[in-house]
This record gives C-alpha cells, sequence and structure tokens, in this order.
C-alpha cells in the first residue's frame, strides 16, 4: 500500500476501523467458512466492511474495487507461480539471472525437474531435438496441462508419435494452455511399496517487503497400487493425486491414501532411510522452505505486475514435494486454494490450525500496517515458519520474467 495512503487512514478514524478484523468470503469457501467460526473470527455478509476479502471466483474484478484498509487473498499475476508453463519458464529465466548475480545460490536443476514449455517455439524444438532416434521406455516423461488441477490431463508416456503429431502444425496445438513436459522421477521414494508425494502449505504476506512463512506440516499422499515402470496409464500407480485415484474404475475405497508427517517419520526411521525420528522437522522442511525461497524470490517481481493501487494482496499456496529413492527433494508444482477440505483424519490434523494461523497473520499485518509498526515480530505466529523475512524490497528481475 503506498505511504500516503497508509496516511490517511492512519489520520481518519472512519476508515477501516469501524470494526475489527471482519472476514468476508463468499458462498463457495465453505470449508474456509466453518474455520472461521470454528476459531471464533468474526464473519461478514458485507464486503466493505470486512478487513479481510476470501473469494474462490470471480475474484479478478475485485482487484479495482478493494478499498484502502482491504485484503484480498489472490494476485493479480499469480498464475507466474500456479500455471506449470510460465512456473518452469520463469523459473528457468531467473535461474540464469540468478547463476550471473549468485552463482552460490542453490541451483534448479537440483529440486526442479527437467521441464520443457511445449508451448513456446523454441523449447518444443530443444525438446524434441534431444529425444534418442529411438523411442525408447528409459526415457519417461510426463506431460501436463498449464492451468489444469487435480491432477486432470496429465500423461505418463515414452513414446512420442502422438505428441510429435499434436504439435506438428500451428493448427493442431492446444489453444489458450501453457502446457509442459517434465522429466518423470523413475526411483521416487516408496512407503510400503507405493509411489507417494508430499504436500506442503505456504504463505506470502506481503510483496513489500517479501514476506513468507511455511507451516511447520503437510500431508503426504500415496498412491493404490504397487509402483513399477509400466502400465504407465494406469492412475492407481503412477498419480498420486486422490481425485484421480477415487475416481478409477479399479478404485479400492479401503486403501490408504494419505498418512501424516509422524507416519512418514517413522517408515523412514523403521525401514532404515534415516537415523532420526524426527527427519520431516528436522530435515526435510528446512530443504522444502530452501526451494520454496528460490521460487518466492522468482516469482517476486512478477507478482507485484498488475498489483492493485489500493488495498493488499496475499497468497496461501500449496506445493507438490516429490522425494526420489535418495530422498533428493524435487518441487514439481505450485497450487493456489489448495485442497482445503479436511473430511479425512489427516487433513484434520493440518488444514484448520494452518488456514486460522494464516488469517490471523494476515490480520495482525493488516493492522502493524496502519499502525506503522514493523512486520517482522508476529505474535500470531506459532506455527508457521519464517522462509523470508525481509525488511524492504530486493533488487530482482521483474518484467521480464512476466510471460
Amino acid at each position: 500500500m503506498p505511504s500516503q495512503e497508509l496516511d490517511n487512514i492512519r489520520n481518519n478514524p472512519d476508515v477501516g476501523t469501524q470494526h475489527s478484523d471482519y472476514v468476508f468470503c463468499d458462498k463457495s469457501s465453505t470449508n474456509f467458512k466453518r474455520i472461521l467460526k470454528e476459531y471464533q473470527f468474526e464473519l461478514t455478509v458485507e464486503k466493505n466492511e470486512a478487513q479481510l476479502l476470501w473469494l474462490r471466483k470471480s475474484f479478478k474484478s475485485h482487484f479495482k474495487k478493494l478499498l484502502p484498509h482491504q485484503l484480498i487473498n489472490h494476485f493479480p499475476n499469480q498464475s507466474i507461480m500456479i500455471n506449470k508453463g510460465r512456473l518452469g519458464n520463469n523459473l528457468r529465466q531467473f535461474e540464469a539471472w540468478l547463476r550471473v548475480e549468485r552463482p552460490q545460490s542453490i541451483s534448479l536443476n537440483e529440486f526442479y525437474p527437467e521441464t520443457f514449455c511445449l508451448y513456446k517455439e523454441e523449447d518444443r524444438e530443444r525438446f524434441f531435438s534431444q529425444l534418442p532416434d529411438i523411442d525408447s521406455e528409459d526415457n519417461l516423461w510426463i506431460y501436463k496441462p498449464g492451468n489444469s488441477s487435480s491432477g486432470r490431463g496429465i500423461e505418463v508416456f515414452w513414446r512420442t508419435d502422438a505428441l510429435r503429431h499434436r504439435y506438428a502444425s500451428p493448427e493442431k496445438r492446444p489453444k489458450g494452455d501453457y502446457e509442459i513436459v517434465q522429466r518423470y522421477i523413475q526411483n521416487p521414494l516408496l512407503l510400503n511399496g507405493r509411489k507417494s508425494e508430499i504436500r506442503v502449505y505456504w504463505l506470502i504476506a506481503s510483496l513489500d517487503p517479501l514476506l513468507v512463512f511455511l507451516f511447520d506440516e503437510g500431508t503426504v499422499r500415496l498412491t493404490t497400487l504397487p509402483f513399477q515402470l509400466g502400465d504407465y496409464d494406469n492412475q492407481l500407480i503412477h498419480i498420486t493425486n486422490v481425485y484421480q485415484q477415487k475416481r478409477h474404475p479399479n478404485y479400492d475405497p479401503n486403501a490408504v491414501l494419505k498418512w501424516s508427517f509422524t507416519d512418514l517419520d517413522r517408515y523412514l526411521y523403521d525401514n532404515g532411510h534415516v537415523d532420526d525420528t524426527n527427519y520431516t522437522a528436522t530435515t526435510l522442511m528446512p530443504q522444502i522452505a530452501e526451494r520454496l525461497t528460490y521460487i518466492a524470490r522468482a516469482s517476486h517481481g512478477a507478482l507485484q505486475i498488475g498489483y492493485p493501487r489500493v488495498g493488499e494482496c496475499f497468497g496461501l499456496y500449496g506445493a507438490d514435494i516429490i522425494l526420489d529413492s535418495d530422498l533428493n527433494v524435487f518441487v514439481t508444482e505450485i497450487q493456489k486454494g489448495p485442497g482445503l477440505s479436511y473430511d479425512d483424519a489427516i487433513k484434520r490434523r493440518v488444514i484448520p490450525p494452518m488456514m486460522s494461523e494464516a488469517i490471523a497473520i494476515m490480520l495482525e499485518i493488516r493492522r502493524r500496517r496502519l499502525q506503522g509498526l514493523p512486520l517482522q515480530q508476529l505474535n500470531s505466529r506459532k506455527r508457521f515458519q519464517w522462509m523470508i523475512k525481509d525488511t524492504e524490497s530486493p533488487t530482482e528481475p521483474t518484467q521480464q520474467l512476466a510471460q
């Protein structure tokens, strides 16, 4: 928020201070509303009197309607992270800048699977040119539409004829998507023989200064059937997304598809993968934080594009993490409004406290901004761990990373 607007609010007791911390959420945010009530936040049905707007749908029109005292749970240009193609392109451009400016930092290829953006002609040419002359099952890839969620449209493949045909001429290419192909991790960490994936939750609370947090617990998702390199069309083997698992005709409703971090720690220790019974807290989460810090830094400049002139934005995101058999940590996707249902016991342990603390943090940041107080010491922060605690905006590339 520009300093002049802050001064106007501070000097006018009738602006944004009639009510304390009212939250408005749209009708589709039923889980969020349940959490607000459970944790005794004050709700309002009047958008204008709310300090925080939580919207799942039709949020774009609200960026120009924000009042000076209001927060909204989206950034106008957040697709720079949540669109798979834009994320891949942005990370690669940031990596090129980083290797010159900060060569000692973590490298992109250490945590992000090799990715080609098929919507970009030069990337398509690079992808097809590096393929072997004869298709080989050792050369395994995963195709992902840029904007889809819940595992929709994902394909694991090694035969490339269909993909070559799809991009053979301009009229055959998908329109309006940012599709990618990503190197398939062929040696994922197996839990009881099944492929696994970790979902964590993180909060970009401010862009100026950049303030980013990681919640201390997530969930572990498993496939239904034992992993094998083969039968690549079988979602029960290769796709950990629960939605995709449950819609498969051979899905077993008795299958256990979710583990807690406690379950993961116990399994890794009991099976000799680690010698630390608290591995997720002491080792895994700091590694994940390092990788998400890289993504936040890479996205920081682009997230400022289109930022509203009045009011403030924030974003609560998910991140999908795959560990390989050597416990190397790979980030594969970022999601907005990530799977906030909590009907199962594992998510009930994570989602309500995570959501309620995120909202408490944002409301405290809002109050501190209006009072001219520093944002780096927050009483509401309990389980969200600091990832980035800047005191001023860093100098990083912006416009060139927006496409």
